[in-house]
């Protein structure tokens, strides 16, 4: 793609995964939290979420989901552990998904459509020890002989208080794990019409870049908004809306920098990509 029309933040070849040499942002977070933490320093006040009435803060935003990363250390979960997320558009999909990144566990997104079976292949194949779910959907979640590895299963209502709300009633986390680029962040199933679905697994930098490339796109400001028309647990509905919402507003400027890449690799890059200023 030529990347060329786009003012995006300035970019160098790195070495990624072993030996692949990609486009990276020179100025990123090093993980969601990261970013979810800058923007909370950055613009407290600022009105982060809207869903019907409730209107949040990136302070509340930002606390909240350290009060839930709380939570999950009590339930007994460390870092790498699964928490599926069976919810529909929701404040609660936002908070879990970002307390998730602050304990260092990883997110696995389930779709509200799916029925018993799958949820049940899905929930044993990612080896889950939480299921974050709506109520409304008790009835098609597996029998506990089913999902063995699943330990703890926690509803989100709209009426009255739900178990949801014990996660988040605890003092707030005092630091966020230790999560590096590449640890993966999130699993994705495919819909598995050839066979079995299959999950795949996104790291950390793989969704900051896609947010960032996103918002540099659509020259995205604080100013704007950016309307779930999607489920969020769909990718697009995660980096489009979710991780989008993170407005980082570093200096744009074009072209991509061939540093970073030791040895050989910088041969490499400089053969695909010339001096090192051409497109990405």
């Amino acid at each position: 793609m030529d990347w060329s029309q786009y003012s995006i933040p300035a970019m160098r070849l790195e070495t990624r995964f072993g030996d692949r040499v990609v486009p990276a942002f020179c100025d990123r977070p090093k993980n969601i939290w990261a970013m979810v933490a800058e923007a909370a320093a950055r613009n407290p006040d600022g009105e982060a979420l809207v869903c019907g009435i409730s209107r949040m803060t990136w302070r509340e935003i930002a606390r909240q989901s350290a009060q839930i990363a709380a939570g999950f250390g009590k339930l007994g979960l460390v870092s790498g552990d699964r928490v599926a997320v069976l919810l529909g558009n929701r404040i609660e999909f936002v908070l879990t998904m970002f307390a998730v990144a602050h304990a260092g566990l990883v997110t696995v997104l389930l779709s509200t459509r799916q029925q018993k079976p799958e949820i049940a292949y899905v929930l044993t194949d990612c080896g889950a020890k939480l299921l974050i779910h709506e109520a409304a959907l008790s009835g098609r979640l597996p029998e506990a002989a089913d999902v063995p590895d699943l330990m703890h299963r926690i509803a989100v209502g709209d009426e009255g208080a739900s178990p949801f709300e014990t996660l988040a009633d605890n003092a707030p986390a005092r630091a966020p794990a230790d999560v590096g680029e590449e640890d993966t962040a999130m699993i994705l199933y495919t819909s598995g019409t050839t066979g079995r679905p299959k999950g795949a697994m996104l790291a950390h930098c793989n969704v900051i870049h896609s947010a960032m490339i996103f918002e540099a796109c659509l020259q995205l400001t604080s100013a704007d908004r950016s309307i779930a028309a999607v489920p969020l647990a769909h990718v697009t509905g995660v980096v489009a809306n979710v991780m989008s919402m993170v407005r980082r507003h570093v200096d744009h400027r074009r072209g991509i920098q061939g540093r970073g890449i030791p040895g050989d690799r910088r041969a490499r890059a400089d053969h695909l990509h010339g001096d090192g200023a051409g497109d990405v």
